[in-house]
C-alpha cells in the first residue's frame, strides 16, 4: 500500500530522482520546491495535511555560514516545528552527509565512527549537516538519517575528494583510499526505502558497493577529456601551510584548513552493511556503469 509522502527540495538534483522513484513505487508524492513554499519564510500550515512521512532534502549544497544558516538550518528548524505541531507527527527522513564524520577518522568508516566533535574547524556545509542531525535527535520526532556520499549523476562527475581543479589541470592530493560516492539512482532508492521502512533514530551510510580508488576515479575522468593534466601534490605536504594559516580562520579557503583537508583527503574505506540490513537496500550500479550513465545523460 502506498504512502503519502512530502519531499522537500523536490526540484533539486536528488529531489527530482527521489520523487520519480517514489511515484514508480506507487506512493503519492507532494513535491515542494521554494517556488511552492519557502521553508524559511513561508506559511507551513496545511503543508503536512495527510502526510505520513517527510523526506527532507531541501538545503544549501554550498555557500558560507550565513547561507547555510538560512537555507539549511532555519528551513529545518521551521519544518521540525511544523511536524511537532501535528497531532500525530509524520516520520522524517533527513538527508545528511558522509561529511559529518570526524576529520580524524581512519581505517573503515562505519556508523559507529565518531562524528565531528569540533564543528567549528570544518567547512560551513559540514557544520550545517552536523547541526541538522543534532536538531533532529532532540526533536522527539520519529526519524531516519541518511548520510550519502558524493552523488554521481549528470553534471556531478567531479568530486572534492580528489583535489581542486584549475583550468585543464586537476591537483590530485591523494591516490589511496576509497572515493565515497553513490549513484543518483541508488541514492534515490535508499531514500524511498527509508520512508517505507519503520525504525527510529538511526543514521545510515549511503554509498555505492563499488567504491573506486582515487586513481581509478581520475582515470575515468580523463576519458571524458578532462583533466588534460594531473598534478600530484600529496595533501600531507600542504598540511604545514594549513596549520600556519589556521589563525586566519574563515578567511582561509576550505582545503587550506587542517581539518577540512584531512576530512576530504584521508585515505579511508567505508562500510554500508547497516543500510543494507536495515533497509534491504542493495546498490545496483557499479562505478563504471554509474559514471558512464552520468556522462551520457549530461551530454
Amino acid at each position: 500500500m502506498g504512502l503519502n509522502l512530502l519531499v522537500t527540495g523536490a526540484g533539486g538534483f536528488l529531489g527530482r530522482a527521489v520523487v520519480a522513484e517514489a511515484r514508480a513505487q506507487g506512493h503519492a508524492v507532494r513535491g515542494v520546491t521554494r517556488a511552492d513554499v519557502d521553508l524559511v519564510t513561508g506559511d507551513l500550515s496545511g503543508l503536512l495535511d495527510g502526510i505520513e512521512c517527510v523526506i527532507h532534502l531541501a538545503g544549501a549544497l554550498s555557500g558560507d555560514c550565513a547561507v547555510q544558516a538560512r537555507d539549511t538550518l532555519t528551513a529545518t528548524r521551521r519544518l521540525i516545528a511544523a511536524l511537532q505541531a501535528q497531532p500525530l507527527p509524520p516520520r522524517l527522513v533527513l538527508a545528511s552527509s558522509i561529511a559529518v564524520y570526524s576529520a580524524d577518522a581512519s581505517g573503515v568508516v562505519t556508523e559507529a565512527t565518531p562524528i565531528e566533535d569540533r564543528p567549528e574547524r570544518r567547512d560551513a556545509y559540514a557544520r550545517a549537516k552536523l547541526a541538522q542531525e543534532g536538531m533532529l535527535r532532540v526533536s522527539g520526532l520519529r526519524h531516519t538519517i541518511l548520510r550519502p556520499g558524493a552523488i554521481l549523476g549528470p553534471g556531478r562527475m567531479m568530486t572534492a575528494h580528489l583535489g581542486p581543479g584549475m583550468g585543464g589541470t586537476l591537483i590530485l592530493m591523494e591516490r589511496g583510499g576509497e572515493v565515497p560516492i553513490v549513484s543518483l539512482n541508488d541514492c534515490a532508492r535508499a531514500f524511498v526505502l527509508a520512508a517505507e521502512t519503520p525504525g527510529e533514530g538511526r543514521a545510515l551510510n549511503i554509498l555505492g558497493a563499488d567504491r573506486p580508488t582515487r586513481a581509478r576515479y581520475v582515470a575515468a575522468l580523463r576519458r571524458t577529456g578532462w583533466p588534460r593534466h594531473v598534478l600530484p601534490l600529496n595533501w600531507r605536504m600542504v598540511a604545514p601551510l594549513a596549520w600556519l594559516l589556521l589563525p586566519l580562520g574563515a578567511r582561509v579557503p576550505g582545503l587550506l584548513r587542517p581539518a577540512v583537508l584531512r576530512a576530504r583527503m584521508r585515505p579511508v574505506r567505508y562500510d554500508i552493511a547497516a543500510a543494507q540490513l536495515a533497509l534491504g537496500w542493495v546498490p545496483q550500479d557499479d562505478f563504471d556503469t554509474a559514471f558512464a550513465r552520468a556522462q551520457e545523460e549530461a551530454a
